[in-house]
């Protein structure tokens, strides 16, 4: 497809998440993307149809969101031939993405040091759990350890209660934000070749970006500053924050500048007196919190959630339903700005998915489409590398190279 990266060649060297998302953004912004796979697929593969009963090769949508619009091709780099053809690829790359790990790399003499000296316009991307120092720079990570456990979301954000217990980790959330940071280094490195000459290498850190996204939190409780987490629901900033309403429903409003939005909020819920009294004086909003708390969470249960959106929109507050991950495919906000999509499968299912990201005037991302099965282009691949047929099939006998047989899932 024409795009900004339009004629950027790409190979990707990944699995599950953090930089097969990369990838999947460089294709919609035009670039080749060509993941190698090794002879048994990505494992992310097996992940996707094990979520639901549905799910099986044929509509494996929680693969497809991160590897559509790529070109597939399984090598088996532990043989001379396959690493040889790894090596044809890159001596035509721009880049090259990977999130295996460096000691893994490093056997397979695919790291930084030995690849700069062989590729020196050749931008080297990396996805590190923990960073490349430090004793745990060989741990294994997933985004559910290094970025959410690690980073202090889960232990920190549950609700401070008698049943306190650690919030349940989002998936795939913490490996999206560190292949967006990715995406954004590789772009800068391809733009600053174009006036040196020179590759680089590029690194997002799970760790590092959880660390960065939770900064606001990393700061506040530290020792000269005494916030503390987990936190009770009324020590979170109240009144802001959620309350449920007489229908069931939640809802959540901010104060985004607390002069200007206290009054209307206290006048919408019915209690301009507040203002008047010594709740919201300077100082006393931390020390009257539990009351503040119960006069609010009193007031949103007496009408249903539908009452108070109304009213705040006439009011100008910011307050917004919590919706449930479920309310996202029939949002009609969602909608009306193309954030999600209909994608029909092989077997003839048609799911709702989320839609990419990019959003440039210059550049309409490609629609999702499956993912092909593993090797699905090896042999157009290997044959535009300047492959005989003769050695292609040498290649696949030997099991050097996989192909997808016809039919294939």
């Amino acid at each position: 497809m024409s795009g900004p990266l339009s004629g950027i060649k790409v190979v990707e060297l990944a699995t599950y998440v953090a930089a097969p998302v990369v990838g999947r953004m460089l294709a919609d912004l035009g670039a080749e993307v060509i993941k190698v796979e090794p002879p048994t697929g990505d494992n992310w593969r097996n992940t996707g149809v094990s979520y639901l009963p549905r799910f099986n090769y044929d509509e494996n949508p929680v693969f497809d969101i991160y590897n559509t619009g790529k070109k597939h091709i399984a090598l088996n780099l532990k043989t001379p031939e396959g690493m040889q053809a790894m090596h044809k690829l890159l001596a035509e790359a721009d880049v090259f993405l990977t999130n295996t790990r460096p000691q893994s790399l490093a056997k397979l003499k695919l790291d930084y040091e030995t690849l700069k000296e062989q590729y020196p316009r050749l931008v080297y991307a990396i996805i590190l759990g923990y960073g490349a120092k430090g004793p745990d720079k060989d741990l294994p990570a997933f985004d559910t350890t290094a970025f959410w456990s690690r980073g202090g979301f889960l232990r920190d954000m549950g609700p401070l209660t008698s049943e306190y217990y650690p919030v349940s980790q989002p998936s795939s959330v913490g490996d999206t934000a560190t292949g967006y940071l990715l995406l954004a280094e590789i772009s800068t490195a391809l733009f600053n070749r174009t006036r040196t000459g020179k590759g680089d290498c590029v690194r997002s850190t799970l760790y590092h970006n959880g660390v960065f996204c939770f900064g606001t939190m990393a700061i506040v409780t530290q020792k000269p500053f005494g916030r503390k987490y987990p936190a009770s629901r009324v020590d979170l900033g109240a009144p802001a924050g959620s309350y449920e309403c007489a229908d069931g429903e939640w809802v959540y409003f901010t104060l985004a500048n607390a002069a200007v939005h206290t009054p209307k909020v206290c006048k919408m819920i019915g209690h301009p007196e507040l203002m008047e009294e010594e709740f919201f004086q300077p100082g006393n909003r931390w020390k009257n919190r539990q009351k503040i708390y119960d006069i609010f969470k009193a007031a949103f249960l007496t009408q249903p959630s539908t009452y108070w959106l109304d009213l705040a929109k006439q009011e100008d507050v910011t307050l917004v339903r919590m919706c449930h991950f479920s309310d996202i495919s029939e949002d009609p906000q969602a909608w009306a700005n193309g954030y999600v999509e209909h994608v029909t499968f092989p077997n003839g299912n048609t799911d709702v998915m989320p839609a990419s990201p990019i959003e440039m005037d210059s550049c309409t991302p490609p629609k999702t489409v499956p993912a092909p099965p593993i090797g699905a282009h090896t042999a157009r691949i290997l044959a535009d590398l300047g492959y005989t047929p003769e050695q292609i099939e040498a290649m696949l006998a030997s099991g050097a190279a996989v192909a997808a047989k016809e039919g294939a899932k």
